[in-house]
């Protein structure tokens, strides 16, 4: 009991830390991350899958990424995720001009999906 309850302050102490470390990057707590952390064990699976890809990318720049995140953002139609992303987008140096091509991009490809489908079906008719 007792090695329990210290391995749950251990997991409040890391919750914590994966907070602030949210907060120190985007200069807020998200939603959703905030509401998680109180699951701890949602909360550790989805901050770090999260944190891997948006906080510490591998194979993109936080630039890359943010643009990314903001087309992705656009093409779900999730306000809550482009009032994150855009203003970060603009943080890391990314200009009106590339954010605007991503949501462009990011649209296009939501617009297409519909199109892609829907046109392969009446394809299919003839």
């Amino acid at each position: 009991m007792v090695a329990h309850m210290s391995e749950q302050g251990g997991v409040q102490e890391e919750v914590e830390r994966r907070l602030q470390q949210q907060e120190d990057f985007y200069g807020f707590r998200p939603f959703l991350a905030q509401f998680l952390s109180g699951y701890p064990d949602l909360f550790m699976a989805y901050t770090g899958l999260s944190g891997r890809l948006l906080v510490e990318p591998k194979h993109l720049t936080i630039k890359e990424m943010e643009l990314a995140a903001v087309s992705a953002s656009a093409a779900l139609g999730s306000e809550h995720c482009l009032n994150v992303h855009v203003p970060q987008a603009r943080k890391v140096g990314a200009t009106k001009e590339e954010i605007i091509e991503a949501v462009m991009v990011g649209s296009l490809m939501a617009m297409t999906k519909g199109q892609s489908t829907a046109f392969r079906k009446l394809a299919g008719l003839d």
